[in-house]
């Protein structure tokens, strides 16, 4: 047998053994093993409840999708392929029966007694989330299966990815209320203790408002000085041509040293080394007073904060928006038999033709 004749053999070997028997048992597994699997797909978009400065226009405008963030739809991807979603959802569906057929499609179903991380890849093989980088909108796609399957895990994945924005929100809101509401909280209870301090005060030195009384007092001192001057006046009148003892004199004397002895009195009330004049009751009360006025700005400012911060939270909820939602497909999407069909015969030419390729650059080798 010439060495031509035996390549030529050879290689029509390596041909079944290559493409032919690997080609037919693809076919064969096509279709006589692969188990049809149906899609359930769903759009989604995570929208800022509010956001000044942005304008949006028709559709846009409508599913607020100019005030979506990038990184929100990341951070939703990765909780949808999450191992902590893959156990809450594994407790409602049970993948580990729902994905076997009993060894049926020993290439596309799970194996019962899969571990976690198996299950955890096994999951994201049949759940796909794609992001459009322009629009931010998420497209989750479910295979199931049955139909029914792939709609259910659609929804619940819907429904948990709801809740995880919801959560996500409310937390950041509530941390940020609650250091507002701490500072409103201080403020009103220094507030309360500043007045209450007041009350005390004035209901102690039995006195609503020390300044008032001094007020008063000063008033009324003035007068006492006017009259004493008038008195002194008409002294020096009646002594132009009475005599010292004279009665009219005396008599005036005696009111002139009467409003004196009372412009002392009102004068004591004003400044004397005790803490109970007007003085010092009216520097304590200052001082009062301004505690309250200040304690009353800061809880002014910490309402003024709090309302902002509200207002703030308020704008920065976020809410998952279904564009398109999940629907129970009619026809299988996989397996694709044709494709793979093709696809298989095409890599198996390509194998042999190196297989062969490297069997001639052996040979001219050997020469």
């Amino acid at each position: 047998m010439s060495i031509k004749l035996k390549n030529k053999r050879i290689n029509q070997w390596l041909f079944v053994i290559l493409v032919i028997a690997p080609w037919i048992a693809i076919i064969c597994y096509m279709l006589m093993f692969a188990a049809p699997r149906y899609v359930s797909t769903s759009n989604v978009v995570v929208k800022q409840v509010s956001e000044q400065g942005v304008s949006a226009t028709g559709i846009s405008a409508l599913l607020g999708v100019n005030n979506t963030n990038r990184d929100d739809a990341v951070y939703l991807t990765e909780f949808i392929l999450s191992t902590d979603l893959v156990n809450k959802l594994d407790q409602r569906f049970n993948f580990r029966e729902s994905y076997h057929l009993d060894g049926r499609d020993f290439i596309n179903e799970i194996d019962q007694e899969a571990s976690q991380e198996e299950l955890v890849d096994y999951y994201k093989k049949r759940v796909s989330v794609s992001l459009d980088d322009v629009s931010s909108i998420l497209t989750v796609s479910t295979q199931g299966f049955t139909p029914e399957f792939a709609l259910e895990l659609n929804q619940a994945i819907l429904d948990e990815s709801e809740r995880f924005v919801n959560d996500i929100s409310n937390k950041v809101a509530s941390e940020q209320l609650t250091f507002v509401t701490t500072q409103v909280t201080d403020a009103e209870n220094r507030l309360n203790e500043a007045k209450q301090r007041l009350l005390d005060y004035q209901n102690t030195n039995e006195v609503f408002d020390p300044q008032t009384n001094a007020q008063i007092v000063n008033q009324v001192i003035a007068t006492l000085q006017g009259q004493l001057s008038s008195l002194r006046t008409e002294e020096r009148q009646l002594l132009s041509y009475l005599n010292p003892e004279a009665p009219q004199v005396v008599s005036l004397r005696s009111q002139i040293a009467s409003v004196e002895r009372q412009i002392r009195e009102e004068q004591a009330k004003l400044t004397s080394p005790r803490n109970s004049r007007l003085n010092a009751q009216a520097a304590q009360f200052e001082s009062i007073k301004a505690d309250v006025e200040f304690a009353n700005e800061l809880y002014k400012l910490a309402l003024t904060s709090f309302e902002s911060a509200r207002i703030e939270a308020v704008r920065k909820m976020k809410n998952l928006v279904i564009i398109t939602s999940p629907h129970a497909a009619e026809d299988a999407q996989y397996p694709r038999y044709l494709y793979v069909i093709g696809t298989s015969l095409a890599l198996l030419l390509i194998l042999y033709g190196f297989v062969v390729l490297i069997l001639a650059i052996i040979r001219d080798h050997s020469k």
